[in-house]
Formats: structure tokens, C-alpha cells, sequence
């Protein structure tokens, strides 16, 4: 088994790295590769039977060698880059001379090592496989030395030689043994091969069948993906029919709880109008999610001043802020202020990672800081949000963005219920090109940067950006911040 390994070793050294990607063009290499390497171990035999055998041993048998072991040449020449067909052509011209000059110097057409004919076909078609191409110069090349070795035999034949006749059988004996074993050796390897071709025929049939019941599962799939965003429509109207006069006729109570001076009320009341904005907001979220799984979500993409929006959004969350004892301040570390996305959608985004710094931080700092970033040589800003909060865990943060997973249960008690909000923002500022990366400590507090591009990516947005091409972190010896307090 050592030996085996080795000369299989030895085989993958010769072949060309070019030709490896080629599994038939490989298969042939291989052949040609273990003929040459073997060949003339088995056929220096004869010649030495030759020398052992006839009383009076000339140059003939000399020669002979030399061309055999010639054959070792041919696997170096392979391994150079040599054109692998140029190669088989000399390898069979030399092949015709061993066998045929042999045959010159021993008894011509009477020589035992006529035999050795049949191996000349039988090789050169196993060079070549079934390319048609090569078969006429092959023909031609045995042809030629055929006809020339038969003319000059014929013109000038040799003188013959004074082998004894017990010695010139067991010369035929050594003759038909080395060319048995040769062709047993190239049947061997040809039936491996052949074995693992019907192997991989079984192999791509069964994959077909697989692909087949893959495209079925898909069509399928697709189907029960059209039916689900066909009932979230439906159901997102009808839900939102009575969820608006939920918060509508809320809204009204308080006004008038706070008119006639009922202020007992006023917190059932505000759990009531919360709850329904809540509710509306997750049912947005599944639709959102439907719609980006889908591929149908729409954009209204136009210039922008990324200033505003990130002010606006803080603005939105002063208040609930002001009642936890937090302060937000904002860093703009840029000269540039306009960038070409879908504003009211970047806003939700912003809105939703500051709602949940806001939430999860009581007497603290929220810092928000905005910057220049280059990834992938396109131009970026970077939105930090940077909270002193509760932080996050590393197993509910591996699981933060996952609609499924083992860690969502953590997760959702964290983030406020199903944590949606969190994976719609992610999946949505993936489609506009960007992407929200986290890191976080618990009990520290946790920095949230949104990646958004500064021009409109297309049709091709991102499917998110790798950790080693993220910018620098902002605020980390950067110049020319704009600080704005807001507490």
C-alpha cells in the first residue's frame, strides 16, 4: 500500500497543474504518465535478455536500451509545460523505433518481440481517449514506420544473428511476459478509471434527479411565498383598520381626561394608545420583512441631508430620553451633509437603534457620531450610536438579527418582544446598499454604526459588509467634530 501511495504521489508530481482541472484530460495524462514511468523498467528486460542470450552481443542492444529508457524523459518534459499531443506523437514515434529496431537486428518478422505491435495501438489510443483529432497522426505515424520497417526488410535484410534456439525461446518467453505485464498494468489503471467514470455517470444522475426535486421544492416554495405575502397584505389592512381607531379614540380620551381634570385615567390610557403603536409597528415589521424577503420593497431614492435626518431622529427621541435622566449628543465629523437615499426609510432605521439606546439606558449618555468612511473604495458615512447601558451578551449578540435561532428568546426580553424591529433594520439597510454592525459589553453598553453609501447603489445592493473592510472608528482622534447637546 506504501508503494502504491508513493507512485501515485510520484504520478501527481508530473502532472501538470493545467491539465488537473481536466478530469478526462487528467485520466489520459495519468495513463501516459504511468506508462513512461513503468514502461522502461518492464521493456529494459529484453535488451538485457538480449545481451545475456546472444553469444555475440553488438551496439544493437545498446541502442535499444538508450531508447527505451528514453521514455523517462517524457514525464520531465510534461511537468515543464511541454504541449502534452507533441509529446504523445514523439512518445509513439520512439515507441515504433524500440519495437521495430528490435525486430531489425533479431530475426526481423521471426523476432519474439514482434508481438510487441499490438502495443502500439493499444497506447496511443489511451493517450488520446476519444479525440478524434489525434487519431489520424497517430495512424499515420504507425503506418509510415510499419511501411518502412517491411520495405527495408525486404530491401536489405539484416544478417541474422547466432542465438542459440533454446536461448531464442526463452527470449520469446521474456518477450511475452514483459509485454503481458505492461498491457496488464495499463488495463489495470484503464478499469479504475473506467469504474469511477460509471461512478460519476450514477453520481450526475442522481444529482439530476435531486435538482429535479429541488426545482420542484422551489416552484413550490415560491408559490407558498406568494400566498404568505398575498395574506399579510389582507391581513396588515385589516388589522390596521382597527388598530388606527384604537390610537385614534385614545388620543382623544386623553385630551378629554385632561380637559375635565379626570387625570386618574391618564396612564391606563397611555398603556392603551401604546400598546396599539406598538402593535402597529410590529405589523409594519412583518410587512416590511415580507416585502424585502420578496423582493418588492420599493424606494423612493432622492438627494439627502444626512444632518437633518440623524437630528430629526434624535429630536423624535428627546423626550423618552429626558424622562430616563439620559442625554444624546451628536458629532458630525464632515464636510459632507448630502448623500442620495430613501429618507423616511433611513429615519425608521436611525429611529429604531436610538428608541432602543434610549430604552435600555437610565442616567446615562447616548453618543451619536457621524462620519466620512471608504469601503471597498466607495464612498460611506458611518452612524455610530453609542450607549452606557445594560449592554449585550455575546450569546443573545450572535443571535440579535436572526429571525430564528436558539438565542432569539434572550433576545426578544431585551430588545422589546420579538426584537423585529432590530432584523427589519437590518435587512433594509442591506438593500439600500449599507449595513448595521454591533459590538457590545455587558453591563458596559453597546455601540450599534449604521453604513450607509453616500451614492444610491441601484439595483445591485450589498448583501452586507465584511468586519475587515469597516472604516476607523469615528471619534477616535478625528478633527473638526460638531458637537450638539441636547438635554
Amino acid at each position: 500500500m506504501r508503494i502504491a501511495q508513493r507512485f501515485s504521489q510520484l504520478i501527481e508530481y508530473f502532472l501538470p497543474q493545467a491539465i488537473r482541472s481536466d478530469r478526462d484530460a487528467a485520466d489520459q495524462a495519468k495513463m501516459f504518465l504511468i506508462s513512461h514511468i513503468l514502461g522502461p523498467v518492464i521493456g529494459n528486460s529484453i535488451p538485457l535478455a538480449f545481451f545475456l542470450f546472444d553469444p555475440t552481443p553488438s551496439y544493437e542492444i545498446a541502442v535499444l536500451s538508450l531508447a527505451i529508457t528514453a521514455f523517462w524523459i517524457f514525464p520531465f518534459l510534461l511537468r515543464a509545460g511541454f504541449n502534452y499531443d507533441r509529446l504523445v506523437l514523439v512518445s509513439v514515434v520512439n515507441l515504433n523505433f524500440c519495437i521495430f529496431w528490435s525486430c531489425w537486428f533479431n530475426d526481423g518478422i521471426h523476432s519474439p518481440t514482434l508481438a510487441w505491435i499490438l502495443v502500439i495501438p493499444l497506447l496511443s489510443f489511451l493517450y488520446i481517449g476519444g479525440r478524434k483529432e489525434m487519431r489520424r497522426p497517430l495512424l499515420l505515424i504507425f503506418g509510415v514506420c510499419g511501411f518502412s520497417f517491411f520495405a527495408l526488410y525486404q530491401g536489405f535484410a539484416p544478417s541474422g544473428n547466432d542465438i542459440p534456439e533454446a536461448a531464442s525461446r526463452a527470449l520469446a518467453l521474456v518477450s511475452t511476459t514483459a509485454a503481458l505485464l505492461y498491457v496488464s498494468v495499463m488495463a489495470i489503471y484503464y478499469s479504475r478509471v473506467s469504474d469511477r467514470s460509471i461512478e460519476l455517470e450514477a453520481e450526475v444522475r442522481r444529482r439530476q434527479v435531486l435538482s429535479r426535486e429541488l426545482r420542484v421544492a422551489l416552484s413550490k416554495s415560491t408559490e407558498a411565498s406568494q400566498a404568505k405575502a398575498q395574506f399579510l397584505a389582507r391581513m396588515s389592512h385589516e388589522l390596521r383598520t382597527p388598530l388606527n381607531a384604537v390610537i385614534g379614540y385614545s388620543e382623544v380620551l386623553r385630551e378629554d381626561m385632561e380637559e375635565n381634570g379626570r387625570l386618574e385615567m391618564l396612564p391606563d390610557i397611555a398603556r392603551i394608545n401604546g400598546a396599539g403603536k406598538y402593535l402597529m409597528r410590529l405589523i409594519n415589521s412583518i410587512l416590511d420583512l415580507s416585502k424585502i424577503d420578496a423582493g418588492r420593497m420599493q424606494f423612493d431614492v432622492r438627494q439627502q441631508d444626512l444632518r437633518s435626518i440623524v437630528l430629526n431622529t434624535i429630536e423624535a427621541n428627546q423626550a423618552a430620553a429626558e424622562d430616563r435622566g439620559n442625554r444624546i449628543e451628536l458629532s458630525y465629523a464632515s464636510d459632507k451633509r448630502s448623500i442620495e437615499t430613501d429618507g423616511p426609510k433611513l429615519s425608521a432605521i436611525l429611529d429604531c437603534i436610538v428608541h432602543n439606546a434610549v430604552g435600555y439606558t437610565r442616567n446615562g449618555d447616548i453618543r451619536v457620531r457621524i462620519g466620512p468612511a471608504r469601503i471597498k473604495d466607495l464612498p460611506f458615512f458611518r452612524i455610530e450610536i453609542e450607549d452606557d447601558g445594560c449592554g449585550i451578551s455575546e450569546t443573545d449578540l450572535a443571535s440579535l438579527f436572526e429571525l430564528h435561532g436558539d438565542g432569539r428568546e434572550a433576545t426578544q426580553s431585551q430588545f422589546g418582544g420579538t426584537g423585529m424591529s432590530l432584523i427589519v433594520s437590518r435587512r433594509m439597510i442591506r438593500s439600500m446598499g449599507g449595513d448595521i454592525e454591533v459590538r457590545s459589553i455587558l453591563e458596559e453598553g453597546s455601540v450599534f454604526s449604521v453604513l450607509v453609501p453616500v451614492s444610491w447603489p441601484g439595483a445591485a445592493p450589498t448583501a452586507g459588509l465584511a468586519q475587515e473592510d469597516a472604516p476607523h472608528r469615528l471619534g477616535d482622534g478625528d478633527t473638526g467634530n460638531l458637537d450638539l447637546r441636547l438635554a
